[in-house]
């Protein structure tokens, strides 16, 4: 006997739609959490560096740990070197004082003395402006909060970069010229020593020039190419190159070397 067809479930469709949302619904909120865990590494830019902001903070940190790392090395060599040379030169020139008895000498040899150590002082203590900030940044690298890290370490660079700027700039040579100018004075005025006041004066302006010319400073392209985004290491290494040259009667070669 044929019973007659049960009638379809009208619950059976708004079920269906309601796990079809519930569904839809999953996968939006999974995308969601996706793209919020892709971007949960990346922290706020500087006013001055809008393209770093995307970049993760990971990669922002590396960048600047490397930096740092490599200032501090260059600067601390430098110091050592540049103060060594100078306390060699004092301790020559006290070794000497007490075998000269020449009054002139041993005037020449005290001004020596005087401002070879000044130098080596300054040498040692002041280069400590710009590494120990760089060096505080690096002790609190893996503090928890690695936003704040890394603000920190922005704040670090700008503020070096501009002491450094100042130790590299027209005053720092102007300031060379003014203390062994007045060194030479000082022999000159004050004991009629001109000879020594120029030979003083002289290898004491070029000592000094070299020494500032030598000194590192990096971190001026460092901020650049933070602040471009572009933290990519450039190609390092040696390159030379050697070609003929001919000209005006003359020929010979032409070599070439950057690093």
């Amino acid at each position: 006997m044929l019973r007659p067809s049960q009638p379809r479930s009208r619950r059976g469709a708004p079920r269906s739609r309601h796990a079809r949302r519930a569904l839809v619904a999953a996968v939006l909120l999974g995308s969601g959490l996706a793209t919020t865990g892709a971007r949960a590494d990346a922290c706020p830019a500087p006013a001055d560096a809008p393209a770093v902001a995307q970049l993760g903070s990971a990669e922002r940190l590396e960048f600047l740990a490397r930096a740092f790392d490599r200032e501090i090395h260059d600067v601390d060599v430098w110091s050592w070197t540049w103060g060594s040379v100078y306390t060699a030169g004092t301790i020559a020139q006290a070794a000497a004082l007490p075998l000269t008895h020449d009054r002139g000498a041993r005037t020449d040899l005290t001004v020596g003395v005087i401002s070879t150590a000044v130098g080596a002082v300054s040498l040692y203590g002041l280069p400590l402006q710009l590494t120990l900030p760089l060096r505080a940044s690096r002790r609190r690298w893996d503090d928890t909060d690695r936003c704040a890290v890394l603000a920190r370490a922005e704040r670090t660079l700008v503020s070096v970069e501009s002491d450094q700027a100042l130790a590299n700039g027209l005053l720092a040579h102007l300031g060379n010229v003014a203390v062994n100018a007045g060194i030479a004075l000082i022999l000159g005025l004050g004991y009629g020593r001109w000879t020594s006041a120029a030979l003083s004066g002289g290898v004491g302006v070029a000592v000094g020039e070299a020494n500032a010319f030598t000194q590192p400073h990096h971190l001026r392209g460092v901020l650049a190419r933070y602040r471009s985004g572009q933290l990519a290491e450039p190609a390092g290494g040696l390159a030379w190159s050697l070609r003929p040259v001919v000209a005006g009667g003359m020929s010979g070669a032409l070599l070439t070397v950057a690093w």
